[in-house]
Parts: C-alpha cells; sequence; structure tokens
C-alpha cells in the first residue's frame, strides 16, 4: 500500500470517482439553482439536524480519548501546544459550532417556514414535488390475482378509462372494483379513489355463492397495515449516528476518530462549494428567478456551509490529522493505521453520497 504525502492527501486521492458522486449530487445543483422546493428542502433539513444533534455525541467520545501532558509547561510549550492540546482546541471548537448551527438551523426555519421535522413521502410522509416516492397505484386489495369464476366485463365502462378487451388482469380488476363502486379512476390515471363510488350498468356482478365480488376477497395474505407515522431518522441518517457510535468507540484509535471527523466536514465543504457555483452562475447570466424555497438556501444556508471560515476550520482539522499519522512509528504501523483510516474514508463517502435525496 503506498502511503507518501499527508494522510489527508492520500485519502482525498484514494476514492476519486466516489468522491465526485458525493460532492457533486443533482440535489446540490438544484440548491445552488434555486429551484428545490421547500417541501424537499424542509425533508433533506430534518434529517441533516438530526445527523448534526449526534455529532455533539460523537464529539464527546473523541474528546475522551485524548490525554493531555502531564508536565509543567514552560515557554516552549506555551509557544507551540502540543498536538494533544491543538486536538482539545479543535474539539471544542466544534461543540460551539455545532450548538451555533443548531440554532442557525431554527433561526432560520422561522424565518423562511420551514419544518424541521418533515418525513420524506418515501418514510410515509406526504408527498413533495421533487422527492421521488413510491405509489401503490393499483386498486384496494389488488394482488395479481383475478377471480376466475366471475365474469369481470363491465358494459358501462367510460370510454378511455378501461381497455375492454385487454388481456392485463390490472385492467380486469379495475372493471371489477367500479362495477362494485369502489373505484374512482379518473380518465388516463392508474390511480385508484374508493370514497367516490362509480356507478355502472353492471353493479350487481355476483360471484357464485351470490356475494359481491371484492378485490380484497382476492388475496389469500393478509393485506399490509400501515401503522402511524413518526418522524425519526431515516436508514441513512441511522447509518451515519452508527458510524459515529462506532467511530468514537474505545476500540477505535484518536487517529481513526478524527479522520472520521475530517472526511464529514472535508466533504460537506465541497459538496456545498459545488452548490454554490451554480448560485455564482445563476448570479453571472442575470437570472433573478424567484427561488421555490424562498431563498433560504440561497440566502442563508449555502453562504453558511461554503464560507472561508468553515474552510479554515476544516483545514485546521486536515492539518492536525496530518501531524498525528505523521507520529506513527514503524512503517507497518503507519500502513496499518492509514488502511484502517482508508475504510473509514469510503464509509464516509458512501454514506454522504446517499445521504442527499434523489430527485423526479
Amino acid at each position: 500500500m503506498a502511503s507518501q504525502g499527508p494522510l489527508t492527501s492520500w485519502l482525498l486521492n484514494a476514492t476519486p470517482e466516489a468522491l465526485k458522486r458525493a460532492t457533486t449530487h443533482p440535489f446540490l445543483a438544484a440548491a445552488g439553482s434555486g429551484t428545490l422546493s421547500k417541501e424537499a428542502l424542509s425533508q433533506w433539513l430534518s434529517q441533516d439536524r438530526l445527523y448534526a444533534q449526534s455529532y455533539i455525541r460523537f464529539i464527546g467520545m473523541l474528546l475522551i480519548k485524548i490525554r493531555l501532558p502531564t508536565h509543567t509547561p514552560n515557554a516552549e510549550t506555551l509557544r507551540n501546544p502540543t498536538i494533544e492540546q491543538a486536538i482539545i482546541d479543535i474539539l471544542i471548537d466544534a461543540l460551539v459550532n455545532i450548538k451555533t448551527e443548531l440554532a442557525f438551523f431554527e433561526s432560520t426555519a422561522v424565518e423562511y417556514g420551514l419544518d424541521l421535522t418533515a418525513i420524506s413521502p418515501d418514510e410515509g410522509g406526504a408527498a413533495s414535488a421533487g422527492i421521488s416516492s413510491a405509489g401503490s397505484a393499483s386498486c384496494p386489495g389488488f394482488t395479481g390475482a383475478v377471480c376466475g369464476t366471475t365474469d369481470v366485463s363491465v358494459s358501462g365502462a367510460e370510454s378511455g378509462e378501461i381497455d375492454e378487451d385487454s388481456a392485463n388482469p390490472r385492467d380486469k380488476l379495475h372493471k371489477l372494483c367500479k362495477s362494485q363502486g369502489e373505484c374512482q379512476m379518473q380518465a388516463g390515471s392508474e390511480v385508484c379513489n374508493p370514497s367516490t363510488p362509480h356507478t355502472g350498468a353492471n353493479s350487481a356482478v355476483k360471484t357464485p355463492d351470490s356475494e359481491p365480488c371484492q378485490p380484497s376477497r382476492l388475496a389469500s395474505a393478509a393485506p399490509v397495515e400501515n401503522g402511524p407515522v413518526f418522524f425519526t431518522a431515516n436508514p441513512i441518517t441511522r447509518a451515519y449516528i452508527d458510524m459515529f457510535m462506532s467511530a468514537g468507540s474505545p476500540g477505535v484509535s484518536a487517529l481513526e476518530g478524527m479522520a472520521v471527523l475530517w472526511a464529514t466536514e472535508v466533504c460537506y465543504l465541497r459538496a456545498w462549494r459545488y452548490a454554490a457555483s451554480y448560485g455564482k452562475k445563476k448570479a453571472q447570466e442575470g437570472k433573478k428567478d424567484v427561488d421555490a424555497d424562498g431563498g433560504a438556501l440561497r440566502e442563508k444556508f449555502i453562504p453558511n456551509w461554503s464560507s472561508a471560515e468553515f474552510e479554515k476550520f476544516v483545514n485546521r482539522i486536515g492539518d492536525v490529522l496530518d501531524q498525528m499519522a505523521g507520529k506513527m512509528k514503524g512503517v507497518e504501523e503507519s500502513e496499518v493505521s492509514r488502511g484502517r483510516c482508508l475504510e473509514w474514508w469510503k464509509q464516509v463517502v458512501w454514506l454522504e453520497e446517499r445521504f442527499w435525496p434523489t430527485l423526479d
């Protein structure tokens, strides 16, 4: 394994394509262009806030790993703090920063009307334009089975809604539920709504036992029952939180923990610098379109997350991380430590790419 050069540069060059995907996601382009809806921003921001809250516990676990020197300070140590003191300073600053960040989330959410407990459609929340969600697009109780003993043709089918000669079982089942007054399917649509009954000539279609053939009776298995939906971390956010807890655990070195801290921050900085580039391009072209999110990203979030001040903080973490790696004694120890840091780096980049929602 090649281990020449600073650890941070080595990690950045280890997975260039994965890093590019993680920091140039279409979600970021939409955010920078002002086309991300307020609902989509709220759904992502609510998860980012949970991520930030878990960051506090992670920093606390890293602080436990650092042991300050016990020797009497002198003029030299005052001029040149030890690496342990530098790490402590960074971690304390990180806690102050995240406390400020959480307050910033809340004040900006109030100012722009954002929901910090928004649930994405994929998690059972209300559908939002811009974020993909999978709907059932089927009749109530439809399982793909068709009642073979019943003639499900509907002579009064409205033109354009149902193909009388279709061999598709789904179409026949639409006919059936329509005849039973269960289906509300607009012309050209595929989604049934049982709230408004249809009236058809064959409203009394019967099965041999003289009972209406309902789609729900065609299923051999019990219908899926969805319980109440509560706001919580989605799977990727939970994976990020679990990674923080793992990286802060007693069996993981301080070097690895700091590598995770730096990796998350450098990816975040690069991602929002990419988003900021779209805003600059829009300004250069003289476009003054109204932002879909009301301006929260362009006016508040992106300037904060792509700022020179944030870059300076990320560089401080990187400098200390490189110093820690440089103190490793022996080629074998250095190679093993770099290999472990690389595994953490890959995990962060993988999660970062998936932390951005998929847009339609």
